[in-house]
């Protein structure tokens, strides 16, 4: 075999190592008598539906190359966390993106967007641990351009929602049933007046799901 021949080869194989497809599950929590968070009237579930369907529409219309969007549910369906997770473990996304909209009990002025990632868990075995602390990281990897972007983003350079949390979280079924990277979005609290301001406005949601799908791009960009 030649010496350009193997060159040939080894540059597409290092082209298509370097631009292969990036799949991504987005998951619009709650869903049919699971309603989620409810403020004002507005229920969770129906938000994260619409926020799941603009996004949809939006790689439909805007189809980047090399990304492939998977969604858990597009209709008013009730989906159990276990089915989630077993479609996650089967699909094996890059990625997934578990999109909710928050409350607080007793507080209206808790408010801000959040952001959490598996953690990694240091008192597992030393083998469940290694893999623990490597999805931890490609998942702060990626929670990290969700959070450098926001602060260029409408929500907050229009909404002037505030950014308030990008941390591990513990005990959460969907991270302690999945083992590949994933992030948990609270995109607003339903029970803070002034965040329900924002959610009330019919832009509101399109300029959430463009953030998130201007992130998803650039994370497919620089998959490690």
């Amino acid at each position: 075999m030649s010496s350009k021949l193997l060159l040939s080869i080894f540059i597409l194989f290092v082209s298509f190592s370097l631009h292969g497809e990036f799949t991504v599950l987005i998951d619009p929590g709650h869903g049919g008598n699971n309603k989620g968070a409810v403020g004002g009237g507005i229920e969770e579930k129906d938000l994260t539906l619409e926020l799941a369907l603009k996004l949809k529409s939006f790689f439909k219309k805007h189809r980047p190359p090399n990304i492939k969007v998977i969604f858990s549910r597009s209709t008013d369906e009730d989906l159990p966390i276990k089915k989630r997770a077993e479609m996650i473990e089967k699909i094996k996304p890059d990625l997934f993106l578990s999109l909710h909209f928050n409350s607080q009990k007793f507080l209206t002025t808790n408010r801000g967007f959040e952001i959490y990632y598996p953690a990694d868990e240091l008192d597992k075995p030393s083998r469940e641990m290694a893999k623990k602390y490597d999805r931890a990281n490609r998942s702060f990897y990626y929670g990290k351009t969700f959070q450098d972007l926001y602060f260029k983003a409408n929500i907050h350079t229009t909404w002037k929602l505030p950014f308030n949390l990008f941390t591990q979280k513990y005990n959460l079924r969907l991270f302690d049933e999945t083992t590949v990277p994933g992030l948990l979005l609270e995109i607003a609290y339903l029970t803070s007046p002034e965040d329900r301001a924002c959610i009330e406005h019919k832009e509101f949601v399109a300029d959430i799901a463009w953030y998130i799908y201007d992130a998803i791009k650039k994370i497919s960009k620089k998959k490690r």
